[in-house]
């Protein structure tokens, strides 16, 4: 067994701060830990043992600041990923948002660390199967710091076994067979989807309709988290939704009441109405370290995904 390479206090914050120097990555929104096993890998990656050492070639190689930061995005993703929020949302989520949608307006969706593409081409397929014209009526933003994974999120190719939580049905709706093995998602969806090389915590959005933030705050230091919280309450719409992972939660953050949880067990809360929250105790110091760089017939969703 391989034993994890040792990263110093002192390094780690002289890598945190050059990053931020040098390319204007806040590194420091990450968890230690987790930051320190991503140094880690791209050190035995490159036979290194001293992380000085690692600090000084990030000093000479601006590209190897690239790759450290493309590193931090953890790829591991799938369609309909729990398939059970997906029929939650699908069955009560979604046939509120369209009912309560002003007919000239499009409905504005952000999936946060968006990986290759699987989940928010997961959203575009479900809404697509709600709606009778859902290019005039949704718009799916998806981020990632990940270039190479946007990369493939762009392409649009999945494996067989990358679609294993799809029906067949959807499969052969949706995507089109490319060779034995690989499928491509047709051009009807890919046209919902923008994708974007940015940064959860700067990437300019407002006035959503929803958010799916699944599996990627549990990476970020608590202080961190509560300010993204603060950023997604105030780019969310009155009375919009907030999905998060199954090991993520708003509990014990400070702005827990001004969220309802809608569905608990799946991660599913609304925004509460200006009246009902309790946002005092955020104090506009914090607010504005990361908001200051962003503007302000449902039978068959049943149906969307393969039961087990």
């Amino acid at each position: 067994m391989t034993l994890d390479i040792l990263i110093s206090d002192k390094d780690l914050k002289e890598i945190t701060e050059f990053v931020h120097k040098k390319r204007g990555l806040n590194l420091s929104y990450f968890k230690p830990a987790f930051l320190s096993r991503r140094i880690g890998v791209r050190m035995k990656i490159l036979n290194m043992t001293s992380s000085s050492q690692y600090a000084q070639l990030l000093n000479s190689d601006l590209d190897e600041v690239g790759t450290l930061y493309d590193s931090l995005s953890i790829n591991v993703t799938k369609f309909y990923r729990d398939k059970k929020v997906w029929q939650v949302f699908g069955n009560k989520i979604i046939p509120d948002l369209l009912k309560d949608s002003k007919i000239s307006e499009k409905s504005r969706i952000w999936s946060c660390g968006c990986a290759s593409g699987e989940e928010p081409y997961s959203l575009a397929i479900m809404f697509s199967e709600a709606l009778d014209n859902p290019k005039n009526k949704i718009k799916i933003q998806a981020t990632d710091i990940n270039s190479h994974a946007l990369q493939k999120a762009r392409k649009g190719i999945y494996t067989a076994d990358n679609l294993k939580n799809l029906d067949a049905l959807l499969i052969t709706k949706y995507f089109k067979k490319i060779d034995s093995t690989k499928y491509q998602v047709i051009n009807e969806i890919k046209d919902l989807v923008s994708f974007n090389l940015a940064d959860i915590t700067t990437f300019p959005i407002s006035y959503l309709d929803v958010i799916f933030c699944r599996n990627l705050l549990i990476y970020y230091g608590k202080e961190a988290q509560d300010l993204i919280f603060k950023k997604f309450y105030t780019v969310l719409k009155p009375k919009s939704y907030l999905v998060l992972g199954m090991d993520e939660t708003l509990w014990g953050h400070k702005l827990q009441n001004s969220f309802l949880s809608l569905h608990p067990r799946d991660r599913i809360y609304q925004k509460k109405l200006p009246s009902e929250n309790n946002l005092d105790s955020f104090s506009n110091k914090n607010q504005n370290a990361v908001i200051s760089n962003y503007t302000t017939p449902t039978d068959r969703l049943s149906n969307f995904i393969e039961a087990k």
